[in-house]
């Protein structure tokens, strides 16, 4: 039987390192802002010495998680806060905690890319843009870095974190055609625990009717055009700075994405290889090959009810 092992690196004024904690959740999510951790610490956690608990706000956070002593690299980022009473529960964010606290640069463009946007503000990790770049005429009036961010996936650009090679990779865009290679199948009877949240559909049953509002520059005037199915479920998305044909063109790209032949929704395997979003997997149901998906969303739970991950599906890549 494998064993459940952890390793928890707290840099504050000393560095602290757990070797068992009670239990971790991290979330992993493109369709989020910013990746989540909530780490449970053992009722008798030794301190060394210290009176009290003598973490705070801002420490710095790297999770390892796996079996046997072979450990991955599940997260890394700072705490947000934590609980007073035993068990001590710590909440932390990912890099994007630090572009919270990070000054935004005010500026005004004519017209510019996602690239030079992001290149004119301080961001100091690797950044990513796929998919289409040109944004047009932008100001940028928000006071941090993160709420540029946040802005802009207001208006349907993507933003959020990867690990990569053990560093944060920042990647924003809107349709993400990023290709990682196959990282794992999964299969029924061998790595998958539970498919029944999954479904599959048929393109042509997907019924969508879809609203794309366009902010003007002056985030008062607003150009608004459907595209879809009469009678489809309404949705409503949000771009900027589009002329009308722009956003309609917009809006065909955003169904595109939605309405796919495949699988949606989730599943539960192991932790054996931990996933990130844009990882490719392929999936077989009761021997069937079902297609290869990019994850969209990662839930991995690690303590007492073992080490799992809920994944769930995005895009699908290929047959």
């Amino acid at each position: 039987m494998l064993r459940l092992t952890a390793k928890i690196e707290i840099k504050s004024d000393k560095t602290w390192v757990f070797e068992k904690i009670t239990s971790c959740e991290i979330v992993r999510d493109m369709e989020a802002l910013t990746n989540t951790c909530t780490i449970t610490l053992p009722r008798k956690t030794q301190w060394q010495g210290e009176t009290s608990n003598p973490l705070k706000r801002g420490d710095e956070v790297t999770v390892w998680l796996g079996y046997d002593d072979d450990l991955q690299l599940a997260f890394k980022g700072y705490i947000v806060s934590k609980g007073f009473k035993a068990p001590i529960v710590i909440k932390c964010e990912d890099e994007m905690f630090k572009y919270k606290q990070t000054e935004a640069v005010k500026k005004s463009y004519t017209s510019v890319s996602l690239e030079t946007l992001l290149g004119d503000q301080p961001i100091d990790c690797k950044v990513n843009v796929l998919g289409e770049q040109n944004i047009g005429q932008y100001r940028v009036n928000c006071n941090t870095v993160a709420e540029l961010l946040g802005h802009l996936k207001e208006n349907n650009i993507r933003t959020f974190f990867r690990l990569e090679d053990g560093e944060p990779v920042l990647y924003c865009g809107v349709m993400f055609d990023h290709n990682t290679g196959l990282r794992q199948v999964f299969e029924t009877g061998v790595n998958i625990i539970s498919d029944s949240s999954l479904d599959e559909q048929k393109a042509e049953d997907v019924k969508i009717k879809l609203k794309v509002v366009s902010m003007m520059p002056n985030n008062k005037d607003k150009i608004k055009v459907e595209v879809g199915d009469n009678g489809g479920e309404r949705r409503t998305v949000h771009c900027y700075n589009k002329t009308e044909a722009e956003a309609k063109a917009w809006g065909k790209q955003e169904l595109a994405r939605l309405k796919r032949d495949g699988l949606t929704g989730s599943f539960t395997t192991f932790g054996a290889v931990l996933l990130d979003v844009l990882d490719v997997i392929g999936i077989k149901i009761d021997g069937e090959k079902k297609g290869k998906y990019q994850v969209q969303k990662n839930v991995i739970k690690y303590g007492t009810g073992g080490f799992r991950q809920e994944i769930t599906l995005g895009a699908r890549m290929a047959e």
